[in-house]
């Protein structure tokens, strides 16, 4: 478990903080003094973050801010000082943010920061400016809170970037570049992503009123201008992200099946088809776990998600994600190999048939077994319904002869 030092004088802020930090998946370690914070030196590396408060009994003004940032460990300050200037001298240091003691909801926020911080290492952000000093800039104070980060130095180049990057989530983007400014830039992106696919956030110098229009006006979801607040900066990276993540949260909960985490029926026919209409054969496979009904009879419904799942994850590590699998209802599952042949689709479902065979299932006290029936067809057929009825008349074969084989 990941560490993260916690220096604080207040014995109730101490017990909030290291609850916090617990429910963030993190250990906390204590320190309330400075003399404390220097005991520990020896161990910063081992900390993933630091939480720190200005103002201790032998640190009165942030000594211990300077001593642990010196170290390069990764710090929050949260303080309940709310002087103007020491909140602009905290700022002007590489913090990861400054967070006052003013309401709960401070708390609220540091919580949902640490479980950020862990994370943020799997979120793309490109960062698009001609200048080299002010990619490095947005980069640095990116990399504070762990993003992975990305650069390109023209409008051309980010398009590129972004072709080669479709997982980006966001991008920070200059307005006054050569060739392709900013705003023109926006509107080749949202030629082909829109705003539920990738956030943009427009920069500028130009103190025009008019530029935020502009932008917003041309597909950016956000505008920034320079020199901009740190704070304010964080705040509109962190709330763009959210938006794409809630969008693409919907989009799984559409597509997905709620239980097994496979595709949806729905998912599976809008994704299979159009690479059918592309292909001259496609191969299918349709499967169906014997005797279904006697292990939710005899064990209960609990039991059968558990088998459901465990199936499920089997699947997923034979087949995905180099095809889709689906559960289309109930005990039944089916495979699109687009680009495979026959006899090597059959060959991957028998060392699944097989594997699961093998394994014992934990049902709350008892340990079962169980097996599927799997039927497979590879035909020229337009219609994917039409191939899954091929499919399914062969799984009806491996039913009537023995059960527990492949059949195609």
């Amino acid at each position: 478990m990941k560490k993260v030092l916690i220096v604080e004088d207040s014995l109730p802020i101490v017990a909030l903080h290291k609850n916090i930090a617990i429910k963030a998946g993190l250990e906390p370690v204590i320190a309330m003094t400075f003399s404390e914070v220097k005991a520990l030196s020896s161990q910063f590396d081992d900390f993933f973050c630091a939480i720190i408060d200005y103002s201790l009994p032998d640190a009165p003004n942030g000594e211990a801010i300077d001593f642990i940032l010196d170290a390069k460990v990764p710090s929050i300050v949260m303080t309940g000082m709310l002087d103007d200037n020491i909140r602009e001298h905290i700022l002007g240091l590489p913090v990861i943010d400054y967070i006052t003691k003013e309401s709960k909801q401070a708390f609220h926020y540091l919580l949902s920061l640490l479980k950020k911080l862990q994370t943020n290492n799997k979120i793309k952000i490109l960062v698009v400016d001609d200048s080299g000093s002010a990619r490095a800039y947005v980069r640095g104070l990116l990399l504070r809170h762990n993003f992975d980060v990305l650069l390109a130095n023209s409008g051309k180049s980010a398009l590129n970037v972004l072709k080669n990057n479709p997982d980006i989530k966001l991008i920070i983007t200059d307005k006054e570049m050569p060739n392709m400014n900013g705003i023109e830039l926006c509107n080749e992106i949202r030629a082909t992503h829109t705003k539920d696919d990738v956030s943009i956030i427009g920069i500028s110098a130009n103190s025009s009123q008019s530029l935020t229009a502009k932008f917003i006006k041309n597909g950016a979801n956000d505008f920034l201008q320079k020199p901009f607040c740190l704070e304010e900066f964080y705040c509109r990276v962190i709330q763009n992200i959210e938006y794409i993540q809630s969008i693409d949260t919907i989009r799984k909960q559409a597509n997905t099946d709620y239980l097994t985490d496979l595709a949806n029926r729905r998912y599976y026919f809008n994704s299979a088809q159009p690479i059918m209409d592309s292909l001259d054969t496609s191969t299918v496979a349709m499967m169906d776990i014997d005797d279904f009904k006697s292990i939710n009879d005899n064990y209960g419904h609990d039991a059968g998600d558990i088998v459901l799942k465990t199936i499920s994850s089997l699947i997923k590590l034979h087949f995905e994600p180099k095809y889709l699998a689906a559960r289309l209802g109930g005990e039944e599952f089916s495979i699109y190999f687009h680009d495979l042949e026959l006899e090597k689709a059959v060959n991957m479902l028998e060392n699944f048939r097989q594997e699961l065979e093998k394994t014992k299932i934990n049902v709350g006290s008892e340990l079962i077994s169980c097996t599927v029936s799997i039927g497979v067809c590879q035909d020229k057929k337009d219609k994917l319904d039409s191939l899954l009825i091929l499919a399914d008349q062969k799984l009806y074969s491996a039913k009537e002869t023995g059960k527990n084989k492949v059949v195609f």
